[in-house]
This record gives C-alpha cells, sequence and structure tokens, in this order.
C-alpha cells in the first residue's frame, strides 16, 4: 500500500473508531494480510489474543476469501491508538471485533466490557502462540473462556441443553457442545458428560470463573436462560435475604483506606445504619470478591487500572425508604429497593472533599437490594457464608 493510500486509510479507520466511541459500540474492523498483522502485532509487543475458533484464522490469500466467521480479538486497551495504525496497512475481507478488559474506547460489548475485567486481564496475562503465528489463551482458559461465553453470552442459542425447563436451539450454528465436550475431555475438565449449561455454570463457579449474579442482571443482551439463570442464584439466598431484608453492604476500595479515611468512611455510615461488621478483607477474599462481584468492574474511573476492594462494612438500615415499583427513581436504577443503598454517594462526595485527588476517587460500592446484599455477603465468606450470616442476624436481633 503506498503512502498516500495508507494516510488516508488511517484517517478512516479512525473516524471510525471515533464514531463507535461516541455510539458505544464495538469497534469492527474489516481486514486482511493476517500473517503480516500478526507480525506487527508481535513486534510490537501488543499484548493480545484471538479468543477462539484459532483453526479458521486465514493465514492465506485463498482462506481470506473464502472466510465467512468474524474474528474476535482481546487487545490491551492502552495500545489501542497503535493497533488502529497497524490495521491500517493490512486492509482486507475479514471482520474483526475488538474488545478490552475494561471495555472503554469503543471495546465494549454494548457498553460493558464483554468479560469480566479480571477474567480478560488473565487471559491476556496467559497466553501462547498458536499455528507459529497469533496468540491464543492458554488451554485451560480458552476452554473456560469459551464455556463463559456459550453458557452467559449465548445461552439457548448454543444448542447445549439447559438441564432446567428452559428449552435450547435444535439448530445452532455450531455443534458448540461436542466441541466443549472434546476439550474438556483433553483438559481431564471435571464435569459429568453430557454437558449441560446448569452443569458448566456450577463448573463455572466453583473455579471462580462465573458471570458474577449483579453483573447477570444488568447484562444488556438477557435471554430466557440468562433470566432463569439469575432467579436460580437468587433462589440460592432469598431465604437469607428474606430474613434481613434492610442489609447493606458497603465495600470500601484501596483508593478509600488511606489514613483516616476508612474511620471517616465508617464515621458517615453509622449517622445512616447500624454498623454489624467489619470485615477487612484477606487475600483470598479480595480475589473472590473481584471474581464474584460486578462492583464497577473495579475500575479505576477512566482509567484501566483494577483497583482491589479492602474493607467490607456489613450495615442494617433501620430506617429504609422503599421504593415503589411505579417510582421514576425505579425506572432509572431497577434495581434498587431501597433509596438509602444510595447514601454510599454522600459518603463517596465527603471523601474526596476531605481527601481530594485527580481524578476523584470511586472509593466506595455498596449492594442495590436484600438479595444483592446477601450475593456480596456469599462472595466475601465463600465457604464460611452460614457461620458469618448466623453471626449477622444474631447483632441484627440483638440491636432491635
Amino acid at each position: 500500500m503506498d503512502s498516500l493510500a495508507h494516510y488516508f486509510r488511517h484517517l478512516c479507520l479512525r473516524w471510525k473508531w471515533n464514531r463507535a466511541r461516541r455510539k458505544g459500540r464495538t469497534l469492527r474492523l474489516r481486514l486482511g494480510h493476517f500473517c503480516e498483522f500478526f507480525s506487527a502485532l508481535n513486534e510490537a509487543g501488543i499484548p493480545y489474543v484471538v479468543l477462539r475458533w484459532f483453526d479458521e484464522v486465514p493465514l492465506t490469500p485463498e482462506a481470506e476469501r473464502g472466510a465467512v466467521h468474524d474474528i474476535d480479538f482481546l487487545v490491551d486497551a492502552k495500545r489501542l491508538e497503535e493497533i488502529i495504525a497497524l490495521a491500517s496497512k493490512f486492509p482486507g475481507p475479514v471482520k474483526c471485533d475488538f474488545y478490552s478488559p475494561t471495555g472503554r474506547r469503543a471495546t465494549a460489548f454494548k457498553k460493558m466490557p464483554y468479560y469480566p475485567p479480571v477474567f480478560a486481564e488473565e487471559i491476556l496475562s496467559n497466553r501462547e502462540l498458536a499455528r507459529n503465528s497469533f496468540f491464543v489463551p492458554t488451554p485451560d482458559l480458552h476452554f473456560k473462556s469459551l464455556a463463559f461465553h456459550l453458557l452467559y453470552h449465548k445461552g439457548a442459542a448454543s444448542g447445549i441443553p439447559s438441564g432446567a425447563e428452559t428449552p435450547t436451539e435444535a439448530n445452532p450454528v455450531r455443534s458448540y457442545a461436542s466441541l466443549l465436550e472434546q476439550m474438556g475431555r483433553e483438559l481431564n475438565i471435571p464435569i459429568e458428560r453430557p454437558y449441560t449449561l446448569l452443569k458448566l455454570h456450577d463448573y463455572l463457579k466453583a473455579v471462580e470463573w462465573s458471570m458474577p449474579h449483579d453483573l447477570m442482571v444488568r447484562w444488556p443482551q438477557q435471554h430466557d436462560w440468562l433470566r432463569w439463570l439469575a432467579r436460580h442464584e437468587e433462589n440460592l439466598v432469598r431465604p437469607f435475604a428474606e430474613q434481613m431484608p434492610n442489609l447493606i453492604v458497603f465495600l470500601l476500595r484501596a483508593d478509600a483506606v488511606e489514613p483516616g479515611m476508612e474511620s471517616k468512611a465508617v464515621e458517615l455510615l453509622r449517622t445512616k445504619f447500624c454498623l454489624l461488621k467489619i470485615e477487612r478483607l484477606d487475600n483470598v477474599q479480595i480475589r473472590r470478591v473481584m471474581r464474584s462481584v460486578r462492583g464497577g468492574n473495579w475500575m479505576e474511573h477512566g482509567k484501566t487500572m483494577l483497583v482491589e476492594p479492602r474493607v467490607a462494612l456489613i450495615c442494617d438500615d433501620p430506617s429504609p425508604k422503599p421504593v415503589a415499583e411505579n417510582d421514576p427513581f425505579r425506572q432509572k436504577y431497577p434495581f434498587v429497593t431501597n433509596e438509602n443503598a444510595f447514601f454510599k454517594n454522600e459518603v463517596r462526595a465527603q471523601l474526596n472533599g476531605l481527601f481530594p485527588a485527580r481524578p476523584k476517587r470511586v472509593a466506595i460500592h455498596g449492594s442495590d437490594n436484600a438479595l444483592e446484599a446477601q450475593h456480596y455477603l456469599l462472595a466475601i465468606y465463600g465457604p464460611r457464608y452460614a457461620e458469618a450470616w448466623g453471626y449477622l442476624q444474631k447483632a441484627e436481633e440483638k440491636r432491635t
């Protein structure tokens, strides 16, 4: 490609990128000459993987002309300008979608990260070369990420039996079930065959790779299976939620544990709630919470850095403000049942006023309703959930 043509193509791709950013869409480019494109990415040291269907990646002009499927990339969003510049040198017929751990800069799926950031970062940090040309997830992460995609993104469209009362597609685009079972056999994945969506979900939960419940209900492409699964997860904790309907769990992040900040947050919460327990999270709990609670994706505001939860502040609300179903507030925040859950905004504002920083600190997250609070507790306490819940119930009964 001559320099003038390259210059105009680069401008065109940047225009597409900026348009995708404005519209909240995923960056999609048509590319070719993949051997050269991958070599350029590799030489530049840009972290990326092709997420799946590695054998179908076209590495010859003939294969490119016959390609019928898209290529899904997971890339480092910080390097996107370089990727655009390189992509402008390799035009072609194959549609390529670009996702990133953060979902920023037109690399989201309907404005949400395609995979939770902690999962996506794990994929990018554990990759290997395929076909001596391009990087892919390691076999274990390939299985987990593909199972995640089929289970939560595609659902019934995957054709994998649900294992529940929801039907599945009789004629899926690919034989997803047999492909996944073959991978499972090769990797000795401990899932009983034949696979079902419910068995896959239970396995991903066991290895801390499932979609968090608070993400399930917010996922932008809802379908019958995902709705059923969300109710299934809710029913596991519903009896506990009904006994403590006014519980709110707040999580202080690493950007809110500087000297004086935690004590101020506790002081502010005590003006509104009965603080039942302060739980300082150990490394196991931090990992589990980040993988089991959406928490605003645990991203630094406007940046690409993951910020850990450090302290859980478990509160009971003595004076809840219920939100009616037809309340305009409920239309904007459909999962909030108690307006006082938004007291976290006051805490955040006070902390930013007293401890200024740029960008402003996100500082605190909180559960939106009683069921979500129980899922937070599950993430915090794991196998000690029932024991911890009993302690909290006794504390609440003693207070009343």
